[in-house]
């Protein structure tokens, strides 16, 4: 029987079974919003590496493809197949044997016994408090009270006093806590803050040699505290290649361990154990998530497998009845990391799966977008609690709890946000259809971008200010090793956006300026990319001001001209560029870097553009887009193609309806009162 319906539409069945198929032909044909992976070969070591699509990396071919033309020759301070955090192709130069600056470390012998003779408990605290104020909170996967008890046996014994594993977690913990001085306050160089060699970790391959021992042994939740002490300390110096080897041990030993399984279902742990195995399974799954999206990797922790209850969301009690209750609010930020990375995973299982798999389903994005919105509403509850408080009560407990989380957490969180929001739309925005999904996905990622630079940029600002930092380091700072990539990939997606006209390209130029400061303030940290990230936008700040000069060069002079005409004549060169390649070529051809234009929603719109607009006689070299071009007189009009004689009027608005230009304002002053924080502070006499 013939499975067509009486009006020749095929049933839904058969057009899923259709898309299903399409997904598994080429990226030009199996679904519009498609990004692809890149192997590569080193002709040195005669191996391949391969960086995924959820990395963002055919996005950034595409924006390097889209301003080649005007970019220097040697311009290659940053690979364009390269993201930031794979350490495995940074330049030996780059990689020094030691990590330490000479000023940080005790190297030599002698100092090295006198040192840790004469460390205290006090000493130790000191030295290891950017640690628990800054990576504590976020990833709780150590019991601090046991960590302050290592201390007293070091400041007591000396360090050969510890065992193995416990060595390699205090090392971990100081190695962190020294890098993070770098971005902090303190009175640098100072002789009285070196600090004993044998604390730390000297060189990466030192750190790694130190987790050879779970290999051959049994595996036990100490053991897989140090594996992930070692990966957070590779994570916070974006060793990401390093520390994504790591994970799939790490993963591997939660499994043999059981953390995949919630501990309140089981008779044999206690309520203390049970909290110690849940934070340590939610700390290695935002970790792999973060590292999965970094690197465009297949996801090892995936959420069907899992059955592990979140601290605020416990539904196994049956065992624990009789536990004091833990305050979930102690861990809301983790908690709402681990729930941030799986809307990543969601978005990665959509959007990057392999291209046999891949199928484009506006029901799954629907329901991310809506993960994403749901998440954030209960993030601004959680920051800002006094908004959920009843006039006639009493504010002090809320309020004391919303001003303990540091504004460097609740900076996290905000971008957490904002990030989601590109990751999901990034791969509409690079398939080269000319469509409104597009426009639509351009100006969401747009927004997004613009979010991210100006609450970062807001942050460092404020503290500066407040701190009287002449240097760029602060008591909160940008800690996370994700913000590199979030302002890097935001400073490309609007310097894109810009250069195809679809947002201001003076707008764009200062934000990208913006980037380059937040990315050199990054640069602190002594670690490789945050500055090769800058270098890359600065050679692209540069490319689309030679792109726009060139564009503008023959406009005549002295006709003022608006920011919303700027964009608009943009785009209809764009679009004039793009009929003529067509005419050159097949049509089913279509470069994975081609310049957005505007969708063509009229019938017979590519024929009646075909025609290309004659040029000004004069003309009139201009920086940017900002200065802004004249709207076509009506004479010119009646000498355009049938199009624009039938439809001007649309071409005029057409900047409105495919996405309105906002002039760059500070937008985000009223989100101040929005963004009270609550959580309990992380001081170390209140650390559990």
């Amino acid at each position: 029987m013939d499975s067509a319906s009486p009006n020749g539409v095929e049933p839904s069945r058969k057009r899923r079974r259709q898309s299903s198929v399409s997904a598994m032909r080429s990226s030009d044909t199996a679904s519009p919003h498609t990004e692809l992976g890149h192997m590569r070969s080193d002709d040195i070591t005669g191996s391949t590496s391969f960086v995924g699509s959820g990395s963002g990396i055919a996005f950034v071919q595409t924006v390097r493809s889209a301003l080649a033309r005007n970019m220097s020759r040697d311009s290659n301070v940053f690979d364009g197949e390269m993201v930031p955090g794979e350490d495995d192709h940074i330049p030996a130069r780059n990689s020094p044997d030691s990590l330490w600056h000479g000023d940080e470390i005790l190297v030599d012998t002698a100092e090295q016994e006198r040192g840790l003779a004469s460390i205290t408990f006090e000493d130790l605290v000191h030295l290891s408090q950017p640690y628990f104020n800054i990576w504590h909170a976020p990833f709780p996967f150590l019991h601090a009270p046991s960590i302050l008890g290592l201390f007293e046996t070091i400041s007591s014994h000396g360090l050969l006093a510890l065992s193995g594993i416990e060595a390699t977690i205090v090392r971990s913990v100081l190695s962190i806590s020294v890098a993070d001085r770098r971005q902090l306050p303190w009175d640098h160089p100072n002789p009285a803050h070196a600090v004993p060699l044998s604390l730390l970790f000297s060189t990466v391959d030192e750190a790694i040699s130190n987790i050879s021992s779970l290999l051959v042994r049994s595996s036990t939740l100490s053991g897989l505290q140090a594996a992930v002490s070692i990966q957070v300390f590779l994570i916070s110096i974006l060793r990401l290649n390093t520390a994504s080897r790591f994970g799939g041990l790490i993963v591997r030993i939660a499994f043999h361990l059981g953390l995949h399984r919630c501990p309140s279902r089981y008779k044999q742990f206690s309520a203390t154990e049970a909290d110690i195995r849940r934070r340590l399974f939610w700390s290695i799954y935002s970790l792999e998530m973060f590292l999965a999206q970094s690197l465009g990797l297949p996801i090892t922790l995936k959420d069907e497998d899992i059955d592990v209850c979140l601290p605020d969301n416990e539904i196994h009690l049956g065992n624990h009845k009789t536990a004091v209750p833990i305050d979930p609010r102690r861990f809301l930020l983790p908690t709402f990391l681990a729930r941030s990375s799986r809307i990543k995973g969601l978005i990665l299982e959509l959007r990057h799966k392999s291209i046999n798999h891949r199928i484009t389903d506006p029901d799954g994005v629907a329901h991310i977008d809506s993960e994403i919105s749901r998440w954030w509403n209960e993030v601004q509850d959680f920051i800002d609690p006094s908004s959920l408080d009843d006039d006639e009560l009493d504010h002090s407990t809320s309020q004391d709890a919303s001003d303990s989380l540091k504004s460097s957490h609740r900076l996290l969180l905000i971008v957490q946000k904002h990030e989601s929001v590109i990751l999901l739309n990034r791969p509409v925005i690079t398939s080269g259809h000319n469509t409104f999904a597009v426009a639509a996905a351009m100006q969401k990622c747009v927004g997004a971008s613009k979010a991210i630079i100006s609450r970062i940029y807001q942050h460092l600002q404020d503290s500066r200010r407040a701190e009287r930092s002449l240097d760029g380091r602060i008591s909160n700072p940008l800690f996370w090793p994700g913000f590199t990539w979030c302002v890097w990939m935001s400073g490309l997606i609007l310097l894109y956006a810009a250069s195809n006209g679809f947002y201001s390209v003076d707008a764009a130029q200062r934000e990208a300026t913006r980037c380059v400061k937040i990315l050199e303030n990054l640069s602190l940290r002594g670690v490789f990319w945050p500055g090769a990230c800058s270098a890359a936008v600065k050679d692209l700040q540069q490319a689309l001001n030679q792109k726009t000069g060139i564009e503008y060069s023959r406009e005549p002079p002295g006709i003022p001209r608006t920011t919303q005409q700027d964009i608009h004549r943009l785009r209809l060169r764009n679009n004039e560029t793009h009929l003529s390649a067509e005419s050159a070529h097949s049509d089913t051809e279509v470069a994975s870097s081609m310049p957005f234009t505007r969708p063509d929603i009229r019938q017979g719109g590519r024929e009646a553009n075909s025609d290309r607009r004659q040029p000004s006689a004069t003309s009139n070299p201009v920086f940017g887009l900002a200065s802004s071009t004249d709207e076509p007189s009506n004479s010119q009009l009646r000498h355009q193609p049938s199009f624009f004689q039938e439809d001007a009027a649309f071409l005029q608005n057409w900047p409105a309806m495919n996405g309105q230009f906002h002039p760059m304002e500070d937008q985000f002053n009223d989100f101040d009162d929005i963004f009270q924080l609550m959580d309990v502070p992380y001081h170390l006499s209140a650390l559990t």
